[in-house]
């Protein structure tokens, strides 16, 4: 072990005479572990939450749509894109009329034989079946929460009406048709009340109009880049972030927002470093002043205080890992023990039924960079502050 080392692991164990910038040390550690600790578990609790809702909002959701193309056209795509399914599609927007009042829908027009593996519906239908769907003439599948504002049970019906837009802008006649309810199903999003799915063969008799395409993606973020492609092959095209992508841009914004703030945590442990490390550069004057005129350097000084710095902040950061993951992937499990111990619920009111959290590497891998950068940094005062103290004038008074 190298003299700087050697010193600056004593100085950390012994501490000051009085032990005060020892407590001081202490003091940072368990701040840096806090902080780390908070950002790892936040990150990944907000991570969760944007896994869940892409999941329940773009699962079923298109991806890409498409007008004026065929099916046989796309195929070149399919590999190149990632792509899941293309399927025919059309969606219109409509206002389904009950007698307890009215509410104005997105209506997708699917084939429900070649819905598995296009969208999530198909493992979301917690009444009735596509099969129902695929063999009952004009019915309709509404989320839960939507049938139930409407007052609608499985096999009512439900009057849609379709607004018609001729090309001027102009509204004409709109169509009026009856449909009964063959089931529901339950996303655990706001699409629940914001969509019905009816067969496409329905929905194209009544709006008059040619269905277009769906293409499913296994990378929904590959979406705006076929959809450029596809536009720039003169193809009328939509992706998903027309419609959702400032909402996702949003929860994006508040990840990084929450990141950036909960850094102020452990940019004041960082605080406590720099005051420990002064605090004990001022109670071993002395002994620096020994050290330098046996041939300590400058530079091994400035190491010596450095190291100790480096060995607060990463003893600080590893500990904090080793606490924050395990918190951030059990954190639903501690949360409803906690919730069931006081009586409460902190996703009372919201769509899930837990806190969801999803650590990534990446994340981590971050978290670890920005806390140790911010450690270091905050030692370089002190230490430099200590290199230059001068040995002469020290002992001239010892």
């Amino acid at each position: 072990m190298s003299v700087p080392l050697f010193v600056a692991e004593r100085y950390l164990r012994t501490g000051s005479a009085k032990g005060y910038a020892s407590v001081v040390s202490m003091i940072s550690f368990l701040g840096l572990v806090i902080g780390v600790v908070a950002l790892i578990v936040v990150v990944s609790v907000m991570n969760g939450f944007d896994r869940e809702l892409k999941a329940r909002i773009l699962g079923v959701v298109p991806h890409v749509t498409v007008t004026g193309s065929s099916e046989a056209s796309l195929e070149g795509i399919r590999e190149e894109y990632g792509v899941a399914a293309i399927t025919p599609f059309q969606e219109k927007q409509a206002l389904l009329i009950s007698a307890r009042g009215s509410h104005l829908v997105s209506v997708y027009g699917i084939e429900p034989g070649r819905e598995q593996g296009a969208s999530a519906l198909p493992g979301s239908i917690v009444e009735g079946s596509l099969d129902e769907l695929a063999h009952t003439q004009k019915g309709i599948l509404l989320g839960q929460s939507a049938a139930r504002r409407l007052g609608l049970s499985t096999g009512d019906r439900v009057s849609l009406l379709l607004p018609k837009i001729n090309r001027g802008g102009s509204l004409l006649q709109p169509k009026l048709v009856s449909m009964r309810l063959v089931g529901t199903f339950v996303l655990g999003s706001e699409v629940d009340y914001r969509l019905g799915v009816v067969r496409l063969e329905d929905l194209v008799s009544v709006s008059g109009e040619a269905p277009g395409l769906r293409i499913t993606l296994f990378d929904i973020f590959a979406a705006p880049v076929l959809a450029g492609e596809l536009k720039a092959r003169g193809l009328e095209a939509q992706d998903w972030t027309y419609r959702y992508g400032d909402f996702f841009e949003t929860v994006r914004m508040e990840k990084i927002m929450m990141f950036f703030l909960l850094s102020f945590v452990i940019a004041v442990a960082s605080f406590s470093i720099v005051a420990g490390l002064s605090m004990l550069v001022d109670a071993k004057r002395r002994d620096i002043a020994v050290l330098r005129t046996l041939g300590l350097t400058e530079a091994a000084v400035l190491r010596l205080f450095l190291a100790q710095g480096a060995m607060i902040t990463c003893l600080g950061v590893v500990v904090g890992v080793v606490l924050g993951v395990p918190l951030a992937w059990y954190a639903p499990e501690m949360m409803g023990a906690i919730e069931s111990l006081f009586g409460f619920s902190i996703v009372e009111g919201t769509y899930f039924d837990r806190i969801p959290t999803d650590p990534r590497f990446v994340d981590i891998v971050a978290i670890v960079a920005v806390a140790m950068v911010i450690g270091l940094a905050a030692t370089l005062y002190p230490c430099i502050r200590a290199s230059r103290l001068p040995p002469a004038e020290i002992l001239r008074y010892e």
